[in-house]
């Protein structure tokens, strides 16, 4: 396992906010970018249990439930292996980070948190935005992410800054699959339904 420096940056993206309007303004030209697709929960789930979308900055994660009284919310999120996990995020690297397929990364962090009110207290940066679903798939789709973010731990990088680990994932990186897209996937095994746009530029909850 590497560590990365974390540098002067503080809890979330606060540190990234200039190279993240970089990116912005990189992406604006893209008609279609920033497509905002609506999560819709299952109707009836049958044993309901709450998951979060987290958003903070241009970030999309998914925050899962403990597994048990003794276990903690965790959450998954996806980005570039180079800018996301190593941190090389100089102006010059958004071009590579967003135009073509680059080697993707996937995150994990945990919280200290173990209901609701402790996991928002925790991460009081994000936005957290509750949806019902059924518990089953919840422990499904959290096992199985950790399946796959296990199989990459001896390649694991740690952002103390961020307070992700960091495994190299298969898929890639770029406009047409980013964060959002990945997220979106998770909620669709969570049995929600997402809507679809060419390109995603974000996710919201739908409305009561």
């Amino acid at each position: 396992m590497a560590d990365v420096a974390a540098g002067s940056a503080s809890p979330g993206w606060r540190g990234w906010r200039r190279r993240l309007l970089v990116l912005a303004l990189v992406l604006l030209p893209i008609p279609v970018f920033g497509c905002t697709s609506t999560i819709t929960p299952p109707s009836t789930p049958r044993e309901p249990t709450t998951v979060f979308l987290l958003s903070e900055a241009m970030h999309t994660g998914v925050v899962l439930p403990p597994l048990g009284p003794d276990d903690e919310f965790v959450e998954f999120g996806y980005g570039d292996w180079n800018w996301f996990a190593l941190g090389n995020d100089a102006w010059y690297r958004v071009f590579a980070t967003v135009l073509w397929p680059t080697q993707g990364a996937l995150g994990r962090r945990t919280f200290g948190a173990r209901d609701e009110r402790q996991l928002r207290a925790a991460a009081w940066w994000t936005t957290l935005s509750p949806v019902v679903v059924d518990a089953q798939k919840a422990r499904e789709l959290r096992q199985r992410l950790q399946a796959q973010f296990d199989a990459g731990a001896s390649a694991m990088v740690r952002r103390q800054d961020l307070g992700f680990g960091f495994v190299p994932v298969d898929d890639s990186y770029w406009f047409g699959f980013t964060c959002a897209d990945a997220a979106a996937q998770w909620f669709t095994e969570l049995g929600c339904s997402v809507g679809w746009t060419p390109i995603r530029g974000g996710l919201r909850t739908a409305t009561p």
